[in-house]
């Protein structure tokens, strides 16, 4: 499976230094030409494999490096545990966006390597393998290869699935409350754990405590320390303010959560009347993720379900605004990682050829990010 990683490792940042050439957007991108090699190699080196990834959300993470979170700036709207992971590394003298690449592709690989021994519990070494390429290399699994969020999310939410499948409710726990404190739908693994957790008694259950427990922390620290306080105590300001963040529209002037078929209306009158490749890639890609889920949903247990479900829904139901409606929409449905292990429980011959047939639509996604010309 490291081969494997590796492999589409090298090809997207080949492709990406490539593609930067044509649209440098960051200073070291304008400044350091990608050709021919110049000293000093390290700044050299940056420019051309971390510099092209340098877009969209990374940019608010690199601001939280370097300059912690601030009232009133939108920086909140960002859990803390994977900016604050690398800020560490940058006391070892890492440039920010350096210490954020590092950190989502070492979490990224250790993700990979935990589905592939939690799909090993289900099926023999040829499926899992199968179905650890198909959830690597399903268009949205970019996000393993840019310094986003989603890989240190998978590593907390993967650990805890395979510890309580292994009996380790302890361990379980702690890596559930890593997920929470790194993406917003840390909370859903409730829904996965909890029912193999109170089959196995009153003790593994309370080790759930860690997921609320990590939000609620987060929340008021980040409520009463950094925002000051609420200004709306309404239940639905509460709500948005618990998962998102009071300030969230300095990062998108628009968002609401809606009911799911109220957000695709809007989505779909939005693209009818005026069609753009932003919006066409995002209703593509997560149609393709909904017929997965259809064909995984009867291999899967009720816990998968149930957080399936909750990620599902919640992502449909996440409206961006009219310009870019589903902003994010398949990398945030992409971490229902359960259907994956579905679909290698299901085998078949979409197993075994659906990581051909995803790859070229990895890369062509690699290539928009880098362009700027697709909101991830």
């Amino acid at each position: 499976m490291i081969a494997f990683w590796l492999l589409v490792l090298i090809s997207t940042r080949i492709l990406g230094a490539m593609l930067s050439g044509i649209r440098p957007l960051t200073d070291l991108e304008r400044s350091v030409p990608l050709w021919p090699p110049a000293f000093p190699l390290t700044r050299w080196l940056e420019r051309a494999l971390i510099a092209p990834w340098d877009r969209w959300d990374v940019e608010w993470y690199a601001r939280i490096v370097t300059q912690g979170y601030q009232a009133g700036d939108g920086t909140t709207q960002f859990y803390p545990l994977y900016p604050l992971t690398a800020a560490l590394l940058t006391r070892l003298g890492l440039p920010p966006i350096v210490a954020l690449t590092l950190v989502s592709l070492a979490a990224g690989l250790g993700a990979m390597l935990l589905f592939e021994r939690l799909a090993r519990r289900d099926m023999d070494l040829t499926r899992a393998r199968q179905a650890t390429l198909a959830f690597m290399l399903f268009p949205a699994g970019i996000a393993l290869f840019v310094p986003y969020s989603e890989p240190l999310f998978l590593l907390g939410a993967i650990g805890s699935a395979w510890a309580a499948r292994a009996g380790r409710w302890g361990g379980a726990g702690l890596l559930a409350a890593v997920a929470t404190l790194t993406r917003p739908q840390g909370l859903f693994l409730l829904l996965l754990l909890f029912p193999r957790a109170w089959a196995r008694g009153r003790r593994a259950a309370l080790t759930l405590a860690s997921i609320p427990s990590a939000l609620l922390l987060w929340h008021g620290y980040r409520t009463l320390w950094i925002e000051g306080g609420l200004t709306d105590i309404g239940i639905r300001s509460w709500i948005y303010t618990l998962l998102l963040s009071p300030h969230a529209h300095r990062v998108v002037p628009i968002q609401e959560f809606t009911w799911p078929w109220e957000a695709m209306r809007r989505a779909l009158i939005r693209f009818i009347h005026t069609p753009d490749l932003d919006l066409a890639v995002n209703l593509i890609v997560a149609l393709l993720f909904l017929m997965l889920t259809g064909l995984a949903w009867g291999r899967m247990d009720g816990g998968e379900r149930l957080y399936t479900a909750a990620v599902v829904l919640s992502a449909l139901s996440y409206h961006t605004g009219p310009v870019h409606p589903y902003m994010g929409l398949p990398r945030h449905l992409w971490v229902a990682f359960p259907v994956f292990l579905g679909l290698g429980r299901r085998g078949g011959r979409t197993l075994q050829v659906l990581p051909a047939l995803e790859m070229p639509g990895l890369l062509f996604l690699a290539g928009l990010f880098v362009l700027h010309a697709w909101v991830p």
